[in-house]
């Protein structure tokens, strides 16, 4: 029987080449303006699910490394209905508003159904990673995936707008993948709800852990918000296409890295503090290394991606600061973020996440008001990130001790001069230097590596 990382690993195999589908195919098949309004639906789309008000996650933590069959589901139940109707009245409200505002309120009025959709599929989904039912909640993904590569290859039959083709496809597929794990979680429906005061109380409970977890996520994403939202404001929606297109990219490396991180949270919530700082210097050192060695693609993909998409060829000289990005926003994800989850520090984590958010958005927003460079503004945006990174790290350490700063200085410079090299060499010389310099690296941390594959075959 395939492990749980195999049984994911495989998973995402299939995802990585549903998404690398999406991200290269399409723009071929769609305008300009048509990717555009596409990557817009999907960029608000992605982030309705965070309108529980911490309802979700607040269950992700609290039910983390317990088994399915021992946990309330009255209680469950119940939370989930309120869940929805609190996301309708959300919906109401910011109608009425876009209404007063005049934005396009088709786009909207898609969005929205895709949030009520996606809000209780993404509850569901959190329950079942939460209690460690991994291979059930990739099957969900993998019905969805399924229905999207569908709808991609229909796209080219398609006569009338694409792009809106595409949208109803998405929510349609969402949908599916909400009915599925309804199907997968219908115990939890058999049974009668609890009373509205046990419902409130256990709300609110959850609630109040789980809010700070949402807006720490909000903040971890929300620089790449405001970047793309301010290139959008200050240039043309052609431009906010494709820098899109490469974010997605970041976006879809992501996705598949947090993933993982899903695996490691139940296993941190099981082991002892010693046990966790070991865990911590083996995955710090290791994969350290293993987005290093991922700096060796972004030549390779920015060849291969400027001979597909030539309407996008200006752009993909970013591509080693996406790469940058990477590392700085994998680890955080991989391996503070689980541990501040782990060690239930999620308040430590916000006011972190929240401080950070508040310099650096208005860091960001300076840099892209004045300047008209986009090299510029998304290397000040790794900046960002790396400095968001640092400070988390910084209060992981008080915490757990295996916490390595100097790893933190060499993965930094690594970063600069990677994005350096590229900027300034010529493609082909830029490549076989950073091939070189990683291959010293990994001579010299080889053990590190070893302890990290070791590691890997225990979980």
């Amino acid at each position: 029987m395939l492990s749980k990382i195999s049984y994911m690993a495989l998973a995402q195999i299939f995802f990585a080449f549903v998404s690398a589908v999406s991200i290269l195919v399409l723009p071929k098949l769609l305008s300009l303006e048509g990717f555009g309004y596409y990557q817009l639906f999907i960029f608000f789309a992605n982030y309705v699910e965070f309108l529980h008000f911490g309802l979700s996650d607040g269950i992700y933590l609290r039910y983390g490394g317990r088994r399915y069959e021992f946990i309330s589901k009255r209680t469950l139940k119940s939370q989930i209905c309120t869940m929805e109707i609190l996301y309708i009245i959300e919906c109401l409200i910011i109608f009425f508003t876009v209404c007063a505002f005049s934005f396009d309120k088709r786009l909207f009025l898609y969005i929205a159904i895709s949030g009520a959709i996606t809000v209780p599929r993404s509850f569901l989904y959190n329950l079942l990673q939460s209690v460690n039912e991994i291979k059930k909640s990739i099957l969900v993904l993998f019905i969805e995936r399924i229905f999207v590569l569908s709808s991609i290859a229909a796209v080219y039959f398609v006569d009338f707008d694409k792009a809106k083709f595409l949208i109803f496809s998405f929510i349609f597929a969402r949908f599916i993948s909400l009915v599925y794990i309804y199907f997968l979680c219908r115990d939890l429906f058999k049974v009668k709800m609890a009373s509205f005061t046990d419902s409130l109380f256990y709300i609110y409970k959850n609630m109040r852990i789980g809010i700070k977890l949402t807006i720490s996520a909000l903040c971890n994403i929300f620089l790449i918000f405001i970047a793309r939202s301010m290139i959008a404001w200050k240039f043309s929606i052609v431009l906010f296409g494709k820098i899109s297109l490469i974010l997605s990219l970041l976006n879809f490396a992501l996705f598949f890295i947090n993933a993982f991180s899903a695996i490691l949270f139940p296993i941190l919530r099981t082991k002892k503090t010693c046990e966790q700082n070991e865990i911590f210097k083996i995955l710090d050192d290791g994969l350290s290394i293993i987005f290093v060695f991922l700096f060796l693609f972004a030549y390779p993909v920015e060849i291969l991606l400027g001979a597909w998409l030539p309407k996008y060829a200006d752009v993909l000289n970013y591509m080693p600061i996406i790469f940058a990005i990477l590392l700085c926003e994998g680890k955080t994800l991989l391996l503070t973020n689980s541990y501040f989850k782990a060690l239930r520090k999620e308040g430590q984590m916000l006011r972190i996440n929240l401080i950070s958010l508040i310099i650096f958005s208005v860091f960001i927003g300076f840099i892209v008001y004045f300047c008209n460079d986009i090299f510029i503004i998304m290397f000040c945006l790794f900046l960002s990130l790396f400095a968001k990174y640092i400070a988390l790290s910084y209060g992981l350490k008080k915490f757990i001790k295996s916490v390595n700063f100097c790893n933190i200085g060499v993965e930094f410079f690594c970063g600069v001069c990677f994005i350096a090299i590229s900027h300034i060499l010529p493609g082909v010389y830029a490549f076989c230097l950073i091939i070189v310099s990683f291959i010293v690296l990994i001579v010299l941390k080889r053990k590190t590596f070893i302890q990290l594959l070791k590691f890997i075959k225990t979980i």
